[in-house]
């Protein structure tokens, strides 16, 4: 927030000056923020970042810990205990005394929101079948999409910090109760050895849905018997590392996240300077999430995956390039090429974290998801070191790195139109591109 000293105005030459022991600030946006609670400014104006960083560094360690935690104990159980502690931190944060203790609680906050984002995720795909898989996971976009997009909404008819926080902050209690609602993926109990509650899951889950139930425990035990005794189910996170294969599709896995997570939050904060309103920018970068997240719908059932994510990974970059070649006094179509090239970016997105749920076993599902968001991450914290460069070497850097990210996308196997695989056999099976691995097939299985 811009301030003069006592006694100062607000032309250019009297704004910000330090040192200032008594700052007065422009409330004309917001009434107040961290800033002026904690009066940050000059010297210790760092804070302010600083507790950014500290979220963000929650969001790796929430990815990493629920993912873990979501293999262990279960999808539903981790992703309420994240909410949980989400909406705790979250509420905590408006009433913290100090600096130190407001880090802190944006520190859980962001551990609880990482750990919701991965689990949630996992959840909703294992509970579907191959048939709807592409639409699901599109579809799982939009809501967060319309929420980024009220967040300027919200933000101006709360203009104080902590209502705005709680604001945002108590709706997620709602999710703690998700156990008493919703019932705990079937593929992750059947993995984990608990097939009598799998059976009962997927049985209800038929009843509600109108579809044949009678027979699912017969196929499912007659499954369970055939089953190879060499089949390892219960992998470890660990033991990918032994696997050549797996390993390397780990690595390219890692590179996509990292040059996706870089690219994608980079470029928004790019066209985020198109105007000097927040509010007006929060709602732009919301928006333009809109179009990637609605073509995604039609192109997942069109396209394979390899082929959508190294598409659309090369034309964000080629769109960046090209936005980056425009002279500044087309400054209205260098705008709408960085546009496209950010809804690429967000297909990607899109694409990638499908592709990370596909190509493991059940066991370290989330433990990966968990691992590669983590690099997503890495990335977006990256993205606005490169954002001090100049506006063309930055969208240089951005666009350069996605084409060489697309060449990473065609070591990867296709994982179009397979079962989610349950074992590392499974997993072996998709890169050979054998089409079905050793995954359940029952005669409602879309539905259920």
């Amino acid at each position: 927030m811009e301030y003069t000293c006592e006694g100062g105005d607000m032309s250019n030459s009297s704004k910000n000056l330090c040192p200032c022991d008594k700052p007065q600030w422009n409330r004309s946006k917001f009434t107040e923020t961290m800033q002026t609670k904690f009066h940050l400014l000059c010297g210790n104006a760092w804070n302010i970042s600083f507790s950014h960083i500290m979220m963000y560094t929650g969001f790796l360690v929430g990815a990493m810990l629920f993912g873990y935690l979501s293999d262990r104990n279960g999808r539903l159980l981790s992703f309420s205990s994240s909410c949980l502690l989400m909406a705790l931190s979250g509420s905590f944060v408006s009433i913290m005394p100090t600096t130190t203790t407001y880090t802190l609680m944006r520190t859980i906050e962001g551990i609880g929101t990482g750990g919701a984002i991965i689990t949630s995720y996992v959840l909703c795909i294992e509970y579907i079948g191959t048939k709807y898989r592409e639409l699901v996971t599109a579809l799982f976009n939009i809501p967060v999409n319309i929420g980024h997009m009220t967040l300027p909404l919200i933000s101006y008819l709360l203009p104080h910090c902590d209502q705005f926080q709680l604001a945002i902050s108590i709706p997620i209690f709602f999710y703690a109760f998700l156990p008493w609602m919703v019932m705990e993926s079937p593929r992750w109990l059947l993995d984990s050895g608990r097939h009598n509650k799998a059976i009962i899951v997927m049985e209800n889950v038929a009843k509600f849905n109108k579809q044949p139930y009678e027979d699912i425990r017969d196929q499912i035990e007659k499954y369970l018997t055939k089953r190879p005794p060499g089949t390892k189910t219960n992998l470890k996170f660990y033991q990918i590392f032994r696997h050549k294969t797996m390993s390397l599709i780990l690595i390219y896995l890692s590179i996509i996240y990292f040059l996706c997570g870089m690219g994608y939050y980079g470029v928004s904060q790019l066209i985020g300077k198109m105007s000097g309103d927040i509010h007006i920018n929060v709602a732009i970068s919301g928006a333009l999430l809109l179009p990637g997240t609605i073509s995604s719908i039609f192109l997942l059932k069109i396209l394979n995956r390899k082929t959508m994510l190294m598409f659309s990974i090369f034309l964000s970059g080629l769109f960046m390039i090209i936005s980056v070649c425009i002279p500044f006094t087309y400054n209205w179509i260098r705008v709408i090429i960085a546009c496209i090239c950010n809804c690429f970016f967000f297909i990607s997105f899109i694409v990638v974290f499908l592709y990370g749920v596909e190509l493991f076993p059940t066991s370290v599902r989330n433990s990966v998801l968990g691992f590669l968001s983590v690099l997503s991450r890495i990335g977006q914290i990256v993205a606005p070191l490169v954002n001090t460069l100049s506006e063309n070497v930055a969208g240089a850097v951005f666009g350069g790195f996605a084409l060489i990210g697309s060449l990473f996308c065609f070591l990867l196997p296709e994982t179009k139109d397979t079962e989610l695989p349950s074992s590392l056999e499974d997993t072996k099976r998709l890169t050979k591109k054998v089409k079905q691995g050793g995954s359940i097939q029952i005669n409602s299985e879309n539905n259920t």
